[in-house]
């Protein structure tokens, strides 16, 4: 096969959760939301991002806070978005967002035939 082309790498569409204000959200890690979470947390971004299990409130928080930058909202109103009844389809959904943001390494390689 061909190589990976910049449409197909570019392909996340994001995961979809529905907070308390009862409207759905899309998830996606970007370039900003991903340099924004870089100038909170440093170089341990990744480490931060992968541990992510629901037991540190303050990350979660921070890490929607990043991912909703573009709606506009403080990091305090992003947090009255994530009630406890809510908690476990957040963390659910930043897991799957996070997955789909990273590059499938491998199967491009083995695509390019490099």
């Amino acid at each position: 096969m061909g190589k990976t082309t910049k449409a197909e790498i570019m392909k996340d569409e994001g995961t979809k959760v529905t907070l308390a204000d009862g409207k759905k959200y899309d998830i996606k890690f970007d370039l900003n939301s991903m340099c924004t979470l870089q100038e909170k947390f440093g170089d341990d971004v990744i480490t931060v991002l992968t541990g992510i299990d629901g037991s540190d409130f303050k990350i979660i928080r921070t890490v929607l806070f990043a991912l909703f930058e573009h709606e506009g909202l403080t990091e305090k109103e992003v947090g009255s978005l994530i009630t406890m009844a809510n908690m476990s389809s957040v963390v659910e959904a930043l897991g799957q967002a996070l997955g789909d943001a990273m590059p499938e390494l491998e199967s491009t390689q083995t695509e390019s035939g490099k």
